[in-house]
């Protein structure tokens, strides 16, 4: 059994950062249908057999699911999202705020059809405020929200993180969260409700720890001042031998002792938070110097039995091949009848009896299993035929 079997979601989702949270849902075992426009055809790399048995097998957001496509502007596609709804736990869209409206397929339209239904919207800026129209990606969130302010060197410009913020730990989390508790709050309520995730929300309070430091000693946040932004000796990213990096955060006082005993700098200890500015540019000088003494890999063998916290910054290509992440079930083997061995990236939580499975299927083409799901809800081949013909719906 697994966690979230019998559990129905619609996924909506035309991006994705929230697309990422049914993909969690359905790796736990909930039967995910993700609703693609009529049309809709994969964005890269290509639209050949191979290129998109490739997309397949790699856009792993879409992993476990099922897609059907359905012109949500034609009454008839319509009215098979309704019958969807009708026996859904949850639907999940990231449409802008207000389409839903205009479609006929809001959350106050469809709870007609089933009290029970947990309605979760995604979008830049929420439902409402100010800025609830406005467009916008990861970058300009945490611009919004004073996150991107902190990223980067001291002297230098902010600095993009990827997509890792806004996108992923953001909409890509916190909807599974939310959907996670009103699923709980309907076993006691017998309703369902709905859900308004904004972008900017979920970042601002992941800045939480800098927006209460700020808060609690009226001291301004600026990137490569603070030790979470790179600005201490003792918590910075410095330069190895070979021209590689290695991610140095050593914070509490004894793995400090452990680190300045280690190097043979045993007064350094009472010299962790420099307040000088001329004291703490010595200290980056000399553990700059330090660690360019040693290759990235040198320094990770030497520091794995010091007990202090040093790591190397390998690229993508080299966390693939990680011992740890491949003990830990992050990188996930699988064999394709096509391509061979693949791989997939794990699943996170680890639930002792009620464990993911994120190999179950592969993601879906586009309206693969249109005809599938249509039959499931009683249409008969003719019907389907005459839906097609419509262009209410389309199998790819």
């Amino acid at each position: 059994m697994q966690a979230l079997e019998g559990v129905k979601v619609l996924d909506l989702c035309r991006g994705y950062p929230p697309a990422f949270s049914a993909m969690l849902m359905a790796d736990f075992g909930a039967d995910v249908t993700k609703v693609d426009p009529v049309g809709f055809v994969v964005p890269f790399p290509g639209t050949t057999p191979e290129a998109k048995e490739k997309w397949s097998v790699y856009s792993f957001w879409d992993r476990n699911k099922r897609s059907i496509m359905l012109n949500l502007r034609s009454q008839e596609g319509k009215e098979v999202l309704f019958k969807l709804a009708k026996t859904a736990d949850v639907l999940l869209e990231n449409s802008r705020p207000g389409i839903m409206e205009r479609l006929g397929i809001a959350y106050n339209d469809l709870k007609e059809i089933n009290p029970r239904l947990i309605f979760c919207a995604v979008s830049g800026y929420g439902q409402d405020g100010p800025y609830r129209n406005l467009v916008g990606h990861d970058n300009n969130y945490l611009g919004v929200c004073g996150t991107l302010s902190l990223i980067g060197p001291k002297d230098g410009p902010p600095v993009m993180p990827s997509n890792i913020i806004a996108d992923i730990a953001g909409a890509g989390l916190h909807p599974f969260m939310g959907i996670l508790l009103a699923l709980i709050a309907r076993q006691k309520t017998g309703r369902g409700q709905f859900i308004d995730i904004g972008y900017t929300d979920c970042v601002f309070a992941m800045t939480g720890f800098e927006v209460a430091m700020y808060l609690l000693t009226g001291e301004k946040r600026r990137r490569g001042k603070f030790a979470q932004t790179g600005g201490a000796p003792c918590s910075a990213v410095y330069q190895a031998k070979d021209g590689e990096y290695v991610a140095v955060q050593i914070i509490e006082p004894q793995f400090w002792a452990n680190f300045c005993n280690a190097i043979g700098k045993p007064d350094f200890i009472p010299r962790q938070w420099p307040k000088d500015e001329k004291e703490r540019q010595k200290m980056f000088t000399f553990l700059g110097e330090l660690f360019l003494s040693k290759t990235r890999e040198e320094w990770w063998e030497w520091a794995k039995d010091k007990q202090v916290m040093i790591a190397p910054v390998v690229y993508i290509e080299e966390a693939l091949s990680d011992p740890h992440l491949r003990h830990r079930q992050m990188v996930v083997k699988k064999e394709h009848p096509a391509l061979g061995e693949v791989i997939h990236i794990g699943n996170p939580l680890k639930l002792s009896d009620t464990p993911p499975d994120p190999t179950r299927s592969y993601s879906p083409l586009p309206g693969q299993h249109t005809d599938q799901i249509l039959s499931e809800l009683d249409y008969t081949q003719q019907q389907i035929a005459e839906l097609k013909k419509q262009k209410a719906v389309e199998q790819s």
